[in-house]
């Protein structure tokens, strides 16, 4: 899972320097911008999207697959037993992420929304390596079916998969296993996050398998603990 959290941490800081990259060429260059956003946008069914994606990322634009990525790991999507490997990295993440609860550092604090151990990234690592895998084995003509639906299916098997091992942690009734339990809610929190990060996981599609009363009361907790913590510092001071 450290490994999991280095390589979402990396993509995070991707993510930034795309952005940054987006506002100085807005500044620099925006006719240039504003061409290469409308030719991306218009581009027609039957064209390889790998070209305009390189030119929009180029521009500071986010793309589904980011080209970089796609061609650093294009060699290890390069035979069928390819996406086997990827549907058992999922499966690994899904059911590894729930240990993390025992984990004190993986805490989720409220002012910088994210927990303390970086586990958050774990959601942009699993959002990019997905598309950008399933991406390479369609151009690859490994996959015959339109990306859209494979990520899409690919997504809700994993959402299906984290979402029942997250439900354990709750109905859990082993005493002792419960005091090891110590960030149950800040992980519960991590699900709804992989729904703003990916396009392909909705919140119907996560309101199916996890029900959204047990986020409402994570949040609820996770900033109750906040206001605990600000009063006692107040009160010390």
């Amino acid at each position: 899972m450290a490994s999991c959290i280095l390589v979402g941490a990396l993509f995070n800081f991707r993510r930034l320097s795309v952005a940054a990259l987006k506002t100085v060429v807005a500044k620099r260059a925006p006719f240039l911008q504003n061409c290469i956003l409308d030719f991306k946008t218009n581009i027609r069914p039957e064209v390889d999207p790998s070209i305009p994606d390189e030119m929009a990322s180029a521009a500071g634009f986010e793309v589904d697959a980011d080209p970089a990525l796609c061609a650093a790991i294009q060699k290890h999507c390069a035979n069928p037993a390819s996406e086997t490997l990827w549907m058992l990295f999922n499966v690994m993440v899904a059911v590894t992420l729930p240990l993390q609860s025992m984990d004190i550092n993986s805490v989720y604090r409220t002012p910088i929304e994210g927990h303390e151990n970086n586990l958050h990234c774990v959601s942009t690592a699993v959002t990019w390596l997905s598309s950008c895998v399933y991406t390479n084995l369609v151009r690859s003509g490994l996959e015959k079916e339109p990306l859209q639906v494979i990520l899409k299916e690919r997504m809700r098997e994993f959402v299906e998969k984290v979402s029942e091992r997250m439900l354990k942690l709750q109905l859990e009734d082993d005493k002792e296993l419960q005091k090891e339990i110590k960030q149950r809610d800040s992980l519960f929190i991590l699900l709804e996050k992989m729904v703003r990060d990916s396009n392909y996981i909705t919140y119907d599609m996560l309101e199916n398998n996890f029900p959204f009363t047990i986020l409402r009361n994570s949040y609820r907790a996770v900033y109750e603990n906040k206001k605990k913590k600000q009063q006692k510092i107040e009160n010390e001071i």
